[in-house]
């Protein structure tokens, strides 16, 4: 027996071997083990190759995929755990032999050959191996696990021998952080490697979801795990050590995935004891120093670590499977792990305290050298060189503004002194660009004030005439994103009117400030035309940020227009100039992608819409949260409209955090307000409505779409707070704007709205006369989705409207779809909130089970409303307080209704009124 064997003792190089159990047995499988289906799938075909290799660092999850992988196997596993020690050849070769026997039984000879005979040829004795192992024709599998434990070259050309000369029904696995010396090459080259490597084993959003569904009580969406998977590379050790940290609420594990992220102790402690432990100390120092470069080669290592051979050291790392990863296939560019590089640089700065600044130094003189001006000015700030950083900025700082490296910028511009930054007028207008693109519009203010005390007695009075124009649109563009509309303006007119013609980067900019001042306005055509000017001028003058800009306002005009094709169109056409012009990557393509996601939502293509949203926010991801508003206002809407209760909550607790913690612009915050709104109404907040009708922003002549937006935001409040008529008169008054300015989209709007509001004061007539209006104009501008946000109520109203109105064609066509799109439509409430009118109580009479005393001895239209309400959760006395009549007058109501229904209880009222409406509303 195998076992008996076992206790047996080696004679090795090291004296008497003891052969311990644990060493060739499959390791129990964890209980909380995730599967991980694109993986098994892929090992499925493992018997085809004559090896399969699964590599990757610490931490890879490589013995729990292997481990996962045995479990849906039904043959033979011979099991071979091994650590640093078994580079004895005797002892590799018996734990090897013992591993096989143990799994197969079939043979003991080269068992008991291992244990007595000293010494032992490797290669005489697989051979002998093999021979016994060819009596049997069961499948078994060989799994090597750790096998970068293995230095010994003799070992390695044992395992070379056995992967050549093995049967066909022994396959081996090996599991190992490096690359194994095995004739790997020859292998893939004749398709015989089945090879798992690092960027497989990282977790992508399905593993990760299964991984924390396993371990966590809530559920975590992608906007949770794409960020996180992305910081962390995959890692799954990480996700582990989150997991393991995390409390049972969603705000823990959010916070915990940061503290992680940044290096949390456990982390650093877990690389230096299953990393550093394994490495030399010259290649120690060797990470330490490198680690201040985010990618390198033989160059760039040379002149930073002062290595002779920078180029052999790089492949030594890889080789050794520390968290390295090639850029190129010809494997001249490297770079770390993100979060194994913040480890080493925790221990360059423990090690070797004070050096941090020169290395950074080093690296900025070597990324200059080879021309890559954005990594030397990274360096240059983290390297404190002032005299670096001038020099850069002066050469290169308005690409990096027309690239939109603003971040960047500013960490530079600030690493300048401000007395030096305030006497060089370009540096001042560099910074207060930047700045004003950022959003911080009081450092606008203070850069400009600053350098006007020091530059007019340094320059001619023509030359700083033209710098103080080039200020002034600098301040136009700060008084436009203020919503100072004429300020903007009069400082956009004279810097054109001062401007000399040569001067067309900021005449353009100039331009583009009026355009919007216009669009503001209510100036449609006259937006759109100088829109269209300023574009012309930034291509011309190469300006991509400038003329991006300008066709996300003429996508907008469109919109307000009521042309959604149009802006759609516009937006093709910006995607297509960021392709040609290889700037995709700028923040304003956040602004493309957002506004194009909005379209689609009013087209109901919701997929589109979601995955646009979630563009833009991946654009914005390096500038911070704080951008994500616009954005995550759309999921939630979208996540409503889907009826996903979980998921919509989510981002609605973001779009309040973000709002807590900092100021918008008036266009961010009607869409957030919109969305809350929205939200409050469909979970039945009343409470929450009433809160934000009290704090609401004041209202200002709605002459363009964010305006109109705040204002509509007051009506709609009205209408779920249940006082139609206060709507009806701040409808009434914003439709006049919307009309006089032409805006087809808030028109769309306003009706739709007007049409709830009538229906909720019971004006009937009136309420169908404006969703008849509304759908007239969905022949333009296409909507769907804000119909669809009224609710199980645009049920009712369409079908009311389909019998009272000879409709259009077209508008029958989008009246039947959205009939079908709202039955089919989740809401986020689990009670039935439909309405009973009298058309719907005709389709209800229809229907074949319905009972036969309701069809014999119908009920009243007042008692209809009656089991409506009760029907929605109300008491007696509060439908009494909603009919306006007095509580005795609703049991009258009741008693006549139960005795029609032929129930008993309120409850069989319920479910009856569930019944008759489940077909009607479509749930």
């Amino acid at each position: 027996m195998a076992s008996a064997h076992l206790a047996k003792t080696v004679e090795s190089g090291s004296g008497q071997l003891v052969l311990i159990p644990s060493k060739i047995s499959v390791p129990n499988r964890p209980s909380k083990l995730t599967h991980r289906p694109r993986l098994a799938n892929r090992l499925a075909d493992y018997s085809t190759h004559q090896l399969t290799l699964i590599h990757g660092p610490a931490g890879y999850g490589k013995t729990s995929l292997s481990l996962d992988w045995i479990s849906q196997l039904d043959h033979p596993v011979a099991w071979f755990s091994i650590d640093p020690a078994d580079n004895e050849p005797v002892r590799f070769i018996a734990y090897l032999t013992a591993s096989i026997q143990q799994a197969t039984r079939c043979c003991p000879q080269s068992l008991e050959q291992v244990l007595t005979a000293n010494p032992i040829h490797l290669e005489s004795h697989i051979s002998q191996l093999l021979m016994e192992l060819a009596n049997t024709q069961t499948p078994v599998l060989l799994v090597l696990d750790d096998y970068h434990s293995i230095e010994n070259e003799a070992i390695h050309q044992s395992i070379r021998f056995l992967i050549k000369h093995k049967p066909e029904f022994l396959h081996i696995a090996i599991n190992s952080r490096s690359l194994p010396p095995l004739g790997l090459a020859n292998l893939r080259l004749h398709d015989q490697l089945l090879e798992i490597a690092p960027e497989q084993l990282a977790f992508d959003t399905d593993d990760a979801r299964q991984f924390f569904a396993d371990r966590l009580p809530f559920s975590l969406t992608s906007t949770h795990l794409t960020p996180l998977l992305q910081q962390i590379e995959g890692w799954p050790a990480v996700l582990q050590l989150i997991a393991l940290l995390s409390t049972p609420d969603i705000d823990s594990f959010e916070s915990w995935s940061n503290e992680v992220v940044k290096g949390h102790t456990y982390l650093l402690d877990y690389l230096a004891e299953e990393v550093l432990t394994q490495v030399s100390p010259e290649v120690k120092q060797f990470l330490y120093f490198s680690s201040v470069l985010d990618s390198m080669n033989d160059y760039l290592v040379k002149t930073v670590t002062g290595v002779e051979n920078g180029q052999a050291m790089l492949e030594q790392v890889e080789q050794l499977g520390l968290f390295i990863t090639p850029l190129d296939c010809q494997r001249h560019w490297y770079r770390y792990h993100p979060l194994f590089s913040t480890f080493l640089r925790h221990q360059l700065s423990k090690h070797y305290p004070g050096q941090t600044q020169e290395l950074h130094q080093r690296a900025c003189a070597g990324w200059q050298q080879l021309g890559y001006i954005h990594e030397a000015l990274t360096h240059a700030i983290a390297g404190e060189s002032h005299s670096a950083l001038a020099n850069i900025l002066l050469k290169h700082g308005w690409s990096f503004y027309q690239q939109g490296q603003c971040r960047i910028l500013q960490q530079a511009l600030n690493s300048i002194p401000s007395a030096q930054l305030a006497t060089n007028a370009e540096l001042t207008m560099l910074a207060a660009w930047v700045a004003q693109n950022l959003y911080q519009y009081d450092e606008v203010e203070n850069l400009l004030v600053q350098a006007e005390q020091q530059l007019p007695q340094q320059m001619p009075q023509a030359q700083w005439q033209e710098i103080q124009c080039e200020f002034n649109t600098i301040r136009a563009q700060l008084a436009m994103n203020l919503g100072q509309i004429k300020e903007a303006q009069m400082l956009a007119q004279d810097a054109l009117a001062n401007l000399p013609e040569e001067r067309r980067r900021i005449r353009t900019v100039a331009l583009s400030v009026l355009g919007e001042a216009s669009f503001c306005q209510g100036q449609l055509t006259k937006a759109q035309q100088m829109m269209e000017e300023a574009e012309q001028l930034a291509r011309l003058r190469g300006a991509s940020q400038i003329a991006l800009w300008t066709q996300c306002q003429q996508s907008e005009i469109a919109m307000a227009q009521g042309y959604l094709q149009k802006a759609f169109n516009i937006q093709d056409k910006a995607l297509q100039f960021a392709t040609e012009h290889q700037v995709n990557h700028l923040p304003i393509m956040e602004f493309i992608h957002r506004v194009r996601a909005q379209v689609l939502f009013e087209w109901h293509h919701l997929d589109g819409a979601e995955k646009n949203s979630l563009m833009g926010i991946d654009i914005l991801r390096p500038q911070g949260e704080h951008w994500f508003l616009q954005c995550y206002a759309l999921l939630a809407k979208i996540a409503l409209l889907r009826g996903k209760h979980t998921v919509c909550a989510d981002y609605i607790q973001k779009l309040q955090q973000l709002m807590q913690g900092d100021d918008y612009h008036s266009d961010w915050m009607a869409n957030a307000h919109a969305t809350l709104l929205a939200y409050w109404q469909a979970t039945q907040d009343v409470s929450a409505i009433e809160r934000w009708q009290q704090t609401a922003p004041p209202l200002s002549p709605a002459t363009n779409h964010f305006y109109q937006c705040h204002t509509r935001n007051r009506a709609r409040a009205a209408i779920y707070l249940n006082h139609p008529a206060k709507a009806i008169d701040i409808l009434t008054s914003l439709q006049q704007q919307a009309v006089k300015y032409r805006l087809i989209t808030d028109q769309n709007r306003n009706h739709i709205c007007f049409a709830q509001a009538y229906w909720s004061k019971d004006e009937r007539q009136l309420a169908l006369e404006h969703l008849e209006q509304a759908l007239q104009l969905a022949s333009t501008t296409g909507f769907i989705s804000s119909f669809l946000m009224m609710g199980k109520l645009l049920i009712v109203m369409l079908k009311a409207l389909k019998q009272d109105y000879p409709l259009a064609e077209n508008e029958l066509q989008r009246a039947d779809r959205l009939i079908k799109l709202a039955q089919q439509q989740r809401s986020l409430s689990k009670s039935i909130t439909i309405t009973l009118d009298e058309t719907l109580i005709g389709d209800i009479l229809q229907q074949a089970d319905i009972p036969e005393l309701i069809k014999s001895t119908p009920l009243t239209k007042r008692e209809w409303q009656v089991l409506s309400l009760i029907h929605s959760g109300l008491s007696n006395e509060q439908i009494a307080g909603h009919l306006e009549v007095a509580p005795s007058t609703i049991k009258t109501h009741i008693r006549s209704l139960y005795q029609k229904l032929n129930v008993n209880h309120r409850h069989e009222a319920i479910d009856l009124a569930n019944k008759m409406l489940r077909t009607i509303q479509g749930d």
